[in-house]
């Protein structure tokens, strides 16, 4: 599993920001519920924890029952796909690992040395874990956990697209102090809590 590279692109039901508009173009989940209250794929249950996500701004995925009121209000007001929320990413991102791990078709021992390997990760990345662990807030976070534990280098994430790659650099560089030196202290990638629900 170490060797295998992934491109995820899907823009089927998500949003995107044009660097010329301050709109974002989304689609607006909300007017079809049968995305959260549905079971029949296990992406309806990633739905439902971005929902709950946005209705409670915790971990805890509410069951398909209540997500039949559509525009409910959330933390925020009214619900609204049109904004940033980078843990709707990190949701993704655990489905898709569960998914790996379940369909890996290598031999079992490949796959627990890969468990064994990712533990710390995954606590960090399981929707599920409870409320008092801590957990990634953004894909970017991952990303810097990665290359922290040296899973990624920067020479991989430099390279023919200047652009787009500088911008990924600089999701994991820390800000220099005045004397040109980052502090040691910062190094490590913040894994928040996540605030409870009043």
């Amino acid at each position: 599993m170490g060797s295998l590279e992934i491109t995820i692109l899907d823009y089927g039901i998500s949003r995107a920001q044009s660097e010329y508009d301050n709109e974002p173009v989304a689609y607006d989940l909300e007017r079809d519920l049968s995305l959260f209250t549905s079971e029949h794929a296990a992406q309806c249950r990633v739905y439902r924890q971005m929902r709950s996500f946005l209705l409670r701004g915790d971990r805890i995925c509410l069951p398909p029952e209540d997500h039949k009121e559509p525009y409910a209000v959330g933390i925020d007001g009214p619900l609204s796909w049109a904004i940033y929320e980078p843990y709707t990413n990190v949701l993704w991102l655990a489905y898709l690992y569960e998914w790996m791990v379940e369909h890996f078709r290598g031999p079992k021992k490949e796959v627990n040395s890969f468990r064994r390997t990712t533990k710390e990760f995954w606590s960090y990345l399981d929707p599920e874990a409870d409320e008092n662990m801590p957990g990634f807030e953004s894909a970017s976070d991952i990303l810097r956990y990665a290359v922290e534990v040296g899973w990624l280098d920067q020479n991989q994430l430099i390279g023919g697209r200047d652009e787009v790659e500088k911008s990924i650099l600089s999701i994991i560089t820390i800000d220099d102090g005045e004397d040109g030196v980052a502090d040691r202290s910062l190094r490590r990638s913040p894994r928040k809590r996540r605030p409870t629900a009043i």
